[in-house]
């Protein structure tokens, strides 16, 4: 709600006269008398009672009908390549070959009923699921460091009991190092709770302010708002994101082992250990696909390119795909050499593997997939780009990819075997042609020709 509750127009006028609706249009309070002025403009301006807004959030009322980088000028456009609303004036300086430019008015028409708002209210909801079962993740994470706890001071304890005389002092140590890793962890996973409770919070508001303004207000009002809460949501997804790949801090214990000469041999009872270890992914949409707010009106467009020359003499690139961290994996043609770069091929990097490859593939954002023939399936370590361990099939390994935490291969003439990672077989499937390629619901097409490296992301059915 706006923090004045006096009409804005009659406020320039020198008057504190109450306001009782808000002109969806002008993102502007209004009295009675002002709210008639606003209906007869034409078009007519949106007009909501006030009851209908005390709930909507302050910094939705007050969005701006002016462009950010010229205060004094009016936003007419909408940029369909960069995604945003513009001016008159920004079209030469940032602009100046976007296309297509198209009217705000054409942008936000049927905005209510189009794929820009039911995507971001679907992002939203997936975000808030996402955040509870951190929430619940985190307050489980504490639960088990509480049982570490007590697991760990009773085996103390025991040992305590064998030389009592001589562990009194080591004991009062050692549980003081318990309760000192332990009050670090509960302060690391606490703040992850606090973080992620916030950005519910936040998620819980925005949803509301959607579902509110759907209705009451204007579309141009509405479309503006699907993009502020859209960036909103990008930042609390990257964050969310962050947290997910991020390691919790776990107690474990490491006894010295030495109980005879207890007195010359056994300083203190061992050490207590902070331990990240990896937690179970929830998937974020941001990290399943890309998002187009505005249907057909975008079209795709050339983002990057650079020479093979880049990566060093004689590459010839033979496939590829997108990894986490804006880079790129990329594998040499009929050879093991993997390279990680930039999506300009800068700061690249050779990962060697052990066998020819045949088919590269994400797993999750951690790791990667390597089908090579009869050598199987070699999982890429994404963290220490290094190669890890070996998935063996039978066949020859060729087209792969994976979904969620299961992999297809295929492996045999018009086979597709579905399996995990650590290699068990669930399923085989018989299919009518060679299912060489093998693509996900995403597509991210690596574009090689006459020693270039072009890329493009789009949106397919399947």
């Amino acid at each position: 709600m706006a923090d004045s509750t006096f009409c804005v127009g009659c406020q320039r006028g020198k008057e504190d006269i109450t306001a009782e609706s808000w002109c969806s249009d002008c993102s502007e309070l209004v009295c009675k008398t002002c709210a008639r002025v606003h209906e007869r403009m034409y078009p007519p301006h949106k007009i909501v009672p006030m009851k209908e807004i005390q709930e909507l959030s302050s910094s939705l009322l007050k969005l701006s009908k002016n462009c950010e980088n010229h205060p004094d000028q009016k936003i007419v456009l909408y940029c369909c390549q960069h995604d945003t609303v513009i001016c008159d004036s920004c079209v030469p300086v940032s602009h100046p070959n976007c296309n297509p430019i198209i009217s705000v008015e054409k942008a936000a028409k049927d905005v209510k009923d189009s794929t820009a708002i039911s995507d971001l209210e679907r992002r939203m909801d997936n975000l808030s699921q996402v955040t509870e079962n951190i929430l619940s993740q985190n307050e489980a994470n504490l639960e088990d460091l509480k049982k570490s706890r007590s697991k760990i001071t009773k085996s103390v304890t025991e040992m305590k009991l064998k030389f009592i005389a001589h562990l009194d002092k080591l004991e009062s140590d050692i549980h003081k190092d318990i309760d000192n890793k332990y009050e670090q962890c509960t302060e690391t996973v606490s703040r992850i709770i606090d973080s992620v409770q916030s950005s519910y919070d936040s998620l819980s508001t925005w949803k509301k302010d959607i579902k509110s303004l759907k209705q009451y207000t204007s579309e141009i009002h509405l479309f503006q708002a699907v993009k502020f809460l859209d960036a909103k949501t990008h930042q609390q997804e990257l964050e969310i994101r962050d947290i997910q790949t991020a390691t919790v801090p776990t107690l474990t214990y490491h006894p010295s082992g030495l109980e005879l000469n207890i007195q010359n041999k056994l300083p203190d009872l061992g050490t207590i250990n902070i331990e990240n270890v990896p937690v179970s992914l929830f998937v974020l949409d941001i990290d399943q696909q890309c998002q187009f707010m505005v249907g057909e009106q975008r079209k795709l467009s050339l983002t990057n390119s650079f020479k093979t020359t880049k990566l060093g003499d004689d590459v010839r690139v033979y496939r590829g795909c997108f990894i986490p961290g804006d880079r790129l994996l990329l594998s040499q043609c009929s050879q093991n050499k993997l390279y990680v770069c930039e999506l300009d091929g800068s700061s690249p990097l050779v990962i060697k593997v052990d066998y020819k490859i045949e088919h590269i593939n994400l797993y999750d954002n951690t790791h990667a997939l390597v089908s090579a023939g009869y050598g199987g399936i070699q999982i890429i370590d994404l963290i220490l780009l290094k190669p890890g361990r070996k998935i063996k099939v039978g066949g020859h390994c060729y087209g792969i990819t994976s979904v969620k935490d299961k992999i297809w291969v295929q492996n045999q003439s018009e086979t597709l075997t579905l399996m995990d990672i650590s290699g068990k077989v669930m399923n085989t499937i018989q299919t009518t042609f060679d299912p060489c390629d093998i693509m996900d619901i995403i597509v991210q097409t690596l574009l090689c020709k006459n020693r270039n490296i072009r890329w493009k992301r789009t949106n397919v059915n399947v």
